[in-house]
């Protein structure tokens, strides 16, 4: 998979972070809180409308004023109109339906307004009946809109070259 296919590819991976703890780590956050489920929820929504390809459903779960940032220089989209036009080349990226995901790393916070969380793993998919399979970072701010959860910003990255040293192993 070359670069830009990882790039198109890695957006697979924005909605599968799950979990995003109050004022605490996320990687203990399995409790109950209705705003987790809630937040947990809308990444379930987001998550299922990628991979099912729906537009719609994906713009359901952004703020009015949402962006998201890719790996490279340039890859930053805001407002509905450019979302929509990134989405539609990510969906050019894999087969619909075709994806999974694999975290071994997360952390978060949220307040009563605002949540934000890091997340690591892996994605793996296919492409015209192929397999792929890529690293994946992700970070994400959720806000609160009319007591509704809805995605307010993303950052996603794939790895290009080796680890640096000193960094945490996700496999």
């Amino acid at each position: 998979m070359n670069r830009r296919e990882a790039v198109i590819a890695g957006i697979a991976g924005i909605a599968v972070a799950a979990a995003v703890a109050p004022r605490t780590d996320a990687e203990t956050s399995e409790g109950t809180n209705p705003d987790l489920d809630q937040i947990r929820a809308l990444l379930r929504a987001h998550d299922e409308a990628f991979t099912n390809q729906d537009l719609g459903g994906i713009m359901a779960c952004l703020t009015e004023k949402a962006a998201i940032m890719g790996t490279g220089p340039g890859e930053i989209w805001s407002g509905s109109d450019e979302i929509k036009v990134a989405y539609q080349h990510f969906f050019e990226g894999f087969d619909k339906g075709e994806q999974k995901f694999q975290y071994q790393f997360r952390i978060g916070g949220v307040t009563s307004e605002m949540g934000w969380m890091l997340t690591s793993g892996n994605v793996l998919g296919k492409k015209d009946g192929k397999d792929f399979a890529f690293p994946l970072n992700l970070s994400m701010t959720v806000a609160k809109k009319d007591a509704k959860w809805l995605i307010a910003a993303m950052h996603f990255s794939t790895l290009t070259g080796g680890a640096a040293p000193g960094s945490k192993d996700t496999e």
